[in-house]
């Protein structure tokens, strides 16, 4: 497992009025050009704050989207500079001037202005995904010092993550600092004690090494979402019009083979009519008819997977395990999640992350019961799969 052998305090000599190229993960949800989120945000201040406390001039980088590395004003970070402002609670200057156009000096006049600048949304470079080692170098000559605050992009092997680094004097962010220190203690406290994975989501094939990880590794894998419809189907159960994925039947059959019963599927479900959405009823497997759409998992189902996990000593939660997003199917992940908020083991350690789960659980007012929250997305699950391999990781460590 990978241990960082710089700390985000070992930068403070680097940073006294100098610039300190920063890479952030601020890809948040917006609409009507207001951030619905903004917990990513927050999460960076304790960072900033310093670097500013440290008279540091601030450039951040980050990423919007998926603009496959070409200009596009739905992914322009333009109206998010304003936003960011307002949380960080300092003017952020918005540079929208591409990248080739731009110099050390060019900064350095903003920067009489101004303290922090946000460059323009770097997915907008097609050399960002391909780890380009022209751009890395024009990137890196913008800064004196990097400060990698993206553990949610640590799993790519990108030029802004993995290729500022052998350029430029570089140290994790506190943030990322935390979510590493958080997932090694939740890997290494789960040899021990009852150890409960919760996978929800809608495929298994984004999933299966995941799945097969956990099923390996800890006590029960509990799984939800539409991704345990596919479970259902192996187990020989009628369906109807629910979501799934046909070409990973045989797969799920294996699972169910390797592991039994350590994964633990619904054994009841809320479903609705194709033919008509306004009726919702309460099946067993058994009572599933053709027309039928599984959207939550039923009260026997959620009374079992509670009991589970109010005993348990150890958890981790990614996804939910209905259609949370559209009442009233998100009563069944609500339900679950009070275990978490009611577990009474003086040793309970539990850390969410990854997809949907920080707005489920901001949705739900759940946010507070876990013991750390990650901001690590598809890195949340990478690194403890397989956190000795992470390019954004193992680049600080060189």
């Amino acid at each position: 497992m990978i241990t960082l052998k710089k700390k985000f305090s070992d930068s403070y000599n680097f940073l006294y009025n100098k610039k300190a190229l920063v890479r952030v993960d601020i890809n948040v949800p917006i609409a009507n050009g207001k951030i619905e989120d903004d917990t990513r945000i927050k999460k960076i201040l304790p960072t900033l704050k310093i670097l500013l406390e440290k008279k540091a001039s601030i450039i951040l980088i980050t990423h919007l989207g998926r603009p496959n590395g070409e200009w596009d004003e739905n992914f322009s970070l333009k109206d998010l500079a304003s936003e960011v402002s307002l949380i960080i609670g300092e003017e952020v200057y918005f540079e929208q001037k591409n990248i080739s156009k731009i110099d050390s000096n060019y900064l350095d006049n903003i920067f009489k202005d101004h303290k922090i600048v946000l460059l323009e949304n770097i997915r907008f470079y097609k050399e960002e995904e391909k780890n380009e080692i022209k751009f890395i170098k024009k990137i890196s000559s913008f800064g004196d010092v990097f400060i990698n605050e993206c553990f949610s992009c640590c799993h790519r092997n990108h030029s802004s993550i993995a290729g500022i680094p052998s350029y430029l004097p570089s140290f994790p962010g506190k943030l990322l600092e935390e979510e590493i220190l958080n997932l090694k203690n939740l890997i290494l406290s789960s040899s021990t004690g009852k150890n409960i994975a919760v996978l929800g989501g809608a495929k298994i094939s984004t999933k299966l090494k995941i799945i097969d990880f956990y099923a390996k590794n800890y006590s029960q894998v509990i799984i939800g979402g539409a991704m345990a419809n596919t479970f259902l189907l192996a187990l020989g159960n009628e369906i109807g019009e629910s979501l799934q994925e046909k070409k990973m039947i045989k797969t799920a059959r294996d699972l169910i083979s390797i592991y039994g019963d350590k994964l633990l599927l619904p054994k009841d479900v809320v479903v609705t009519s194709k033919k008509d959405p306004s009726i919702v009823v309460t099946k067993t497997l058994s009572e599933i008819g053709k027309d039928h759409v599984i959207m939550d998992i039923g009260p026997q189902t959620r009374m079992h997977f509670y009991n589970e996990i109010i005993k348990a000593e150890n958890l981790l939660w990614n996804g939910p395990l209905g259609y949370f997003e559209k009442k009233p199917f998100e009563a069944g992940t609500y339900f679950v999640l009070n275990a978490v908020k009611n577990n009474k083991n003086k040793n309970f350690f539990s850390v969410a992350g990854g997809g949907d789960t920080i707005s489920l659980l901001k949705k739900g007012g759940f946010f507070d019961c876990f013991s750390f929250v990650s901001t690590g997305g598809g890195a949340f699950l990478e690194f403890i799969q397989r956190g000795n391999s992470l390019p954004g990781l193992n680049s600080l460590n060189n």
